[in-house]
């Protein structure tokens, strides 16, 4: 699998699975950021990924090994994306295969749950975070202080300061910028759920979307 891999530190694996330019924009200047505060080395796994020669799920399973925390970057693109899936014969990308699998493994304790950070902008619906009961989930920009504390393994973090550098801030700016960007719901046919619908939670995704797609790629491996 191609990778976006940064400088030789401690070892994080992120995966983000979006189309949206100004959400993989704020993505690229999170990772650029940390990086440059967090010494870290990210492998991530984005839709400019190519499939690995073996199946996805050995891949990560690999990976998670090696790796101090996976980060899973949740985004509407990545509940669209899974929602259209089913719907639909078209090979998944290997970001949103990546995706789901992640939030298979984790669910079912395959791997080491203390691993896992899921993470989300404050500009992503909450119905589009997927809720699968373990790890550590953050909301950003607002809990960057606790994000940044756990990725470095301490108690606070003056994020403040941090933020004062250009990398941090041309961060806010993505993020602004991704914020002040037209949601589309009704890409992919997805509509964000109500109080009338299913939510879009651990038991709707992992028992209609994960399950479906889990079928549907082993089949294909």
């Amino acid at each position: 699998m191609r990778a976006v891999e940064m400088a030789e530190h401690q070892r994080i694996l992120v995966i983000c699975c979006s189309n949206c330019e100004p959400h993989i924009a704020a993505v690229r200047k999170f990772l650029v950021f940390i990086k440059a505060k967090c010494n870290v080395h990210a492998t991530v796994v984005d839709n400019d990924c190519a499939m690995p020669a073996g199946s996805v799920r050995t891949w990560l399973n690999e990976q998670v090994q090696l790796t101090k925390k996976v980060v899973l970057i949740h985004s509407e693109e990545s509940v669209k994306m899974a929602w259209h899936l089913i719907r639909s014969t078209a090979a998944p990308s290997v970001a949103l295969e990546a995706f789901l699998t992640a939030l298979e493994m984790f669910s079912d304790s395959s791997i080491d749950q203390r691993k896992l950070m899921n993470v989300y902008f404050a500009y992503t619906p909450s119905d589009c975070v997927v809720n699968i009961r373990c790890g550590q989930t953050f909301k950003l920009m607002n809990e960057f202080d606790e994000f940044l504390a756990s990725v470095r393994s301490c108690n606070s973090v003056d994020t403040h300061s941090l933020l004062a550098c250009e990398e941090g801030r041309e961060l806010q700016r993505a993020v602004e910028a991704a914020a002040a960007h037209p949601r589309n719901y009704d890409n992919y046919g997805f509509l964000p759920p109500d109080d009338d619908t299913d939510s879009i939670d651990t038991q709707s995704v992992m028992s209609r979307i994960a399950a479906d797609v889990s079928s549907y790629m082993w089949e294909a491996v």
